[in-house]
């Protein structure tokens, strides 16, 4: 007998290649068998979920989860797990200086799994643009402390999954210090032996320079941004270094956000055949409430762009669970995998859908959660947030 059965739901997984109605059996917090719908079976609870997509546990692979210390931070089980994001990608709030403290009141605490980029700034992004004094993490270099963060990724190298940094002038020093982080950001990649990832919009360094620090298996950010140093000319037109790096190995990330998702050029750049690797939405206090609202919104936008379903499933697990080294833990099915499941419902209606521009789209199709299991335990759904919370 198991401990829990799904039924009937159409089960995606992209990992094994399989789209079909499909039983999923669990127990003992892993994935028993996939089993045929007409065979009989018995569990200890059953859920049907007949007209309902059976996924792997979505993973939001850009979230800023450090309530209380930096000012971007959520909760996240409140707006990531409660929405169907079993696991989350935290994308460098937390430098080597902190760090200690990130694991012990967020990684070992919360429900859902949260991985980590280590910030090359020891102290981490404490503060926003908008906040008096705002404290840019490049403002002073010193804080790039490449031993320092070689030595933070050594101690908690379990939940470290690359190096990150943001080139941005207003947190640089207007700009003086963007070059140099960004060296030893590199530095402390290669230490470590972990991938790099950037952050590029509102760079003043030309997007060249950026990519051509990048190597195979590093991120670049916010590929869809419409700022200074943007992966786009003023025609729109793909830079070529993109698509040469690409070639090489190097991954995109949407990273949408309150300031880099713009409808232009998501479309332009789907058109001209560039896809981002990664469907990561950028959650964090300033657009949980709009126009981010949770991973399966940013989810809904690419809908809305025409990518397949099973593509999108795909950009939202197995590729991610593939780069945190853990594809056979996470982001599939398979038997043996963690029971992380997200069961997603595809609504029809009308839904506006604004990209960080202020461009309001609407849509005529959008995913919407109706269950979610961490580690073979059912997690309560919250509704969406809404925009007048704000």
């Amino acid at each position: 007998m198991y401990d829990f059965v799904l039924t009937n739901g159409t089960v995606i997984d992209p990992a094994v290649g399989l789209n079909a109605r499909r039983n999923v059996a669990l127990q003992g917090g892993r994935v028993a068998a996939i089993l045929d719908p007409t065979v009989p079976v018995v569990a200890q609870q059953m859920l049907d979920c007949t007209g309902l997509l059976v996924v792997p546990g979505l993973i939001d692979f850009h979230v800023h989860v450090f309530p209380g210390v930096s000012n971007f931070g959520v909760d996240p089980d409140e707006t990531c797990l409660a929405r169907g994001a079993t696991t989350v990608l935290d994308f460098g709030t937390a430098g080597g200086l902190i760090f200690d403290g990130f694991r012990r009141f967020v990684i070992d605490t919360a429900k859902t799994r949260v991985k980590a980029l280590m910030l090359i700034a020891g102290q981490g992004l404490i503060s926003s643009n908008d906040t008096k004094p705002a404290l840019g993490e490049l403002w002073d270099i010193a804080y790039s402390d490449v031993e320092g963060c070689v030595q933070a990724v050594e101690k908690h190298r379990d939940c470290v999954a690359g190096i990150k940094v943001r080139c941005m002038a207003d947190i640089s020093n207007d700009g003086k210090n963007e070059a140099e982080g960004l060296r030893r950001a590199r530095l402390a990649a290669d230490a470590t032996k972990l991938p790099l990832v950037v952050h590029p919009a509102n760079s003043s360094l030309r997007i060249e320079h950026l990519f051509e620090t990048l190597r195979s298996g590093d991120v670049m950010t916010h590929c869809f941004h419409d700022k200074n140093c943007k992966l786009v000319d003023d025609r729109t037109q793909v830079c070529s270094i993109v698509r040469e790096k690409q070639r090489e190995g190097v991954l995109l990330d949407v990273g949408h956000g309150s300031g880099s998702f713009a409808w232009r050029v998501a479309r332009a750049m789907l058109d001209q055949g560039v896809v981002p690797d990664f469907l990561g939405s950028d959650l964090h206090t300033y657009n949980v409430h709009g126009p981010v609202f949770d991973l399966v919104t940013t989810l809904s936008k690419f809908l809305h762009l025409g990518m397949s379903v099973p593509e999108i499933i795909r950009r939202s697990t197995a590729t991610c669970a593939a780069w945190l080294g853990m594809a056979d833990e996470i982001g599939t099915l398979k038997p043996g995998a963690c029971a992380d499941i997200t069961v997603l419902d595809i609504v029809d209606g009308e839904i506006p859908l604004t990209d960080s521009e202020g461009v309001t789209e609407i849509g005529r199709r959008s995913f919407e959660v109706r269950h979610c299991f961490r580690a073979g335990r059912r997690v309560g759904v919250l509704p969406k947030p809404r925009a007048s919370e704000i």
